[in-house]
């Protein structure tokens, strides 16, 4: 289940996030401390990865995310000038971020996590899991010597009814 999220489940995802996103803000905006930002942002983190996702490989996703995003900020601001980057109000405890935005870029991981497994499971062809409604071997009365009538769609030595084919004439 967790590798074949419902629709629900991935919109939930992501308005969690963008929820979590949207919060660290308002709470920086209206003047609260870094330490309890951090404390509600790496509670929410927590609790939304447990939820929404739980698994190794999106641990792994997750913790990429919330080292590689603000290394990758860091280069930006760093590289850019200010007139073309943006830049956090508060350069926090690193001098370019404050240090609640890694839980923040943390539960991106659980939420694109989701969408790419629903456009996976939606757009993939998953070889493992093969319904045997939709492949069937080719029933024919009498079994073409080469494949035996075993194969899912006629085999090239013969036409799928259990003769042979050659030159246009079936023999």
């Amino acid at each position: 289940a967790r590798l074949h999220p419902t629709i629900p489940k991935v919109f939930i995802g992501i308005s969690y996030f963008t929820f979590q996103y949207w919060l660290s803000g308002i709470l920086s905006a209206h003047g609260v401390e870094r330490t309890p930002i951090l404390i509600i942002m790496s509670a929410l983190s927590a609790g939304g990865f447990y939820a929404l996702d739980g698994t190794l490989s999106g641990f792994i996703t997750s913790a990429a995310t919330a080292i590689g995003g603000p290394l990758i900020e860091v280069g930006l601001i760093a590289s850019l000038p200010g007139s073309l980057a943006y830049h956090y109000n508060d350069a926090g405890e690193t001098g370019f971020f404050p240090l609640w935005i890694i839980p923040v870029y943390f539960l991106g991981g659980p939420a694109n996590g989701n969408l790419a497994r629903a456009f996976w499971n939606a757009l993939g062809d998953d070889s493992a899991e093969y319904d045997e409604e939709l492949v069937k071997p080719i029933q024919t009365p009498v079994p073409c010597p080469e494949c035996q009538g075993t194969r899912a769609v006629p085999c090239p030595n013969c036409d799928g009814a259990g003769t042979y084919v050659t030159y246009g004439e079936q023999v």
